[in-house]
């Protein structure tokens, strides 16, 4: 398929932008928000809380590659408003939950919906439409749904204070079907209808091979041990906000306001990349986003209850785990093509999506082992290991399909 000098629609890349960020906050941030809410309500164990987060992002992994064949086959729109009506539909379901087992098994249908909302398949359906103009773009869209966490935090402890957690989650779950679906299928639809892409007779075959070559390549498996790295330590840090702080006795108020900060500092670091994109390559942006989870966790490790340090934490984490967003679709074109980019960045999703499901189960159970005191160190070194994956991911070198 040849690309043209079209710029895709400005209103599109609106309306998918204010699409994610509510649908984000939704289905999402909303685990975060409400998991200290959860744990004092319900009584139940962290462990079991964090286990139907854990199994919503693993059934998100699991229909990612469905979602990515769904939208190289021209059925993007479809596949990202329909995800957001079924992801807020299981999202009102979870209000009745009474038990654990009922917590897991609606926390399933919020994952499948995961896997066909999110950005996996919002920067698919954008790659697919937009061609060489995607990562610009994509960087429209993350600049705005980066606001996605405070939409979730701030109303949703608002809420959850003054009703309950049920009515919170009623909340989301309609704001995401009235404005969040139709917000996402028009703004797909405008991309696809656009025609910016030329595509050949043969695309379906020639998506299929691409995908072929794609797992034979080193690139393909550094990208895909890589970021599940950055997902893993993001994913522990973000779920275990909350009650990290509070054992750290820091007040409610300013650990809403710090887990807050988290999302508009992504923002921050998205515009830093955006301003300097032509003077850093893709591969030292990684290096440098890995560099900074990693400082950030060890800036955690000091902090103790100091306010200031743990804010200092929260805008570095949020303003380079930011560019992941960014880097991880534009890594995957530059190295792999684009080409069956939905089919490739679709399986691509299965490692880094996994790290985010065992993430907050796996920091529950480090927690169980030693306290915060332990989790916080893991995930240094998780930001470490990610890094040392770049780095041989810029020896190996660019391989475009």
């Amino acid at each position: 398929m040849t690309t043209t000098a079209a710029k895709p629609p400005r209103k599109a890349i609106l309306l998918l932008a204010a699409g994610e960020t509510l649908i984000w906050a939704a289905l999402f941030y909303v685990f975060a928000t409400l998991l200290l809410e959860w744990e004092r309500s319900l009584g139940w164990a962290k462990t079991d809380l964090a286990l139907g987060f854990t199994i919503a992002i693993a059934m998100a992994a699991i229909s990612s590659p469905i979602a990515g064949r769904l939208i190289d086959n021209g059925y993007g729109r479809f596949v990202l408003s329909c995800g957001a009506l079924f992801g807020c539909t299981a999202l009102a379901a979870l209000s009745t939950a009474s038990t654990p087992l009922m917590f897991w098994v609606f926390w399933v249908g919020i994952g499948i919906a995961q896997g066909f909302c999110l950005y996996e398949p919002c920067f698919s359906v954008v790659t697919r439409a937009t061609g060489e103009a995607a990562r610009p773009a994509i960087t429209k869209i993350t600049l705005i749904a980066g606001f996605a966490s405070p939409v979730a935090f701030l109303p949703g402890a608002a809420i959850a204070e003054a009703y309950d957690w049920q009515t919170t989650v009623i909340t989301f779950a309609v704001v995401g079907a009235a404005l969040a679906a139709p917000m996402l299928y028009l703004g797909a639809k405008m991309l696809e209808d656009a025609n910016l892409i030329v595509r050949s007779a043969n695309a379906k075959t020639e998506n299929r091979d691409a995908l072929k070559r794609a797992l034979r390549r080193p690139q393909f498996w550094l990208i895909a041990i890589a970021f599940p790295m950055m997902a893993l330590n993001h994913g522990i840090l973000l779920n275990h906000i909350m009650p990290l702080l509070a054992e750290r006795q820091i007040p409610r108020e300013t650990a809403i306001l710090i887990a807050s900060s988290i999302g508009p500092m992504q923002v921050a670091g998205r515009i830093v990349l955006m301003l300097v994109e032509h003077r850093v390559s893709s591969a030292m942006a990684a290096a440098i986003a890995f560099g900074g989870v990693t400082v950030a966790s060890l800036i955690l490790m000091a902090a103790g209850a100091s306010a200031p340090m743990v804010f200092a934490f929260a805008m570095l984490q949020g303003a380079t785990y930011g560019l992941t967003s960014i880097l991880k679709p534009a890594m995957t074109a530059e190295y792999l093509g684009r080409t069956g980019f939905g089919a490739i960045s679709g399986w691509l999703a299965l490692p880094y999506l996994a790290g985010f499901a065992i993430a907050p189960y796996l920091g529950a159970l480090i927690w169980t082992a030693g306290g915060y005191d332990l989790v916080v160190p893991v995930t240094a070194c998780l930001g470490a290991a990610g890094a040392l994956c770049v780095f041989g991911l810029a020896t190996v070198g660019r391989r475009k399909a």
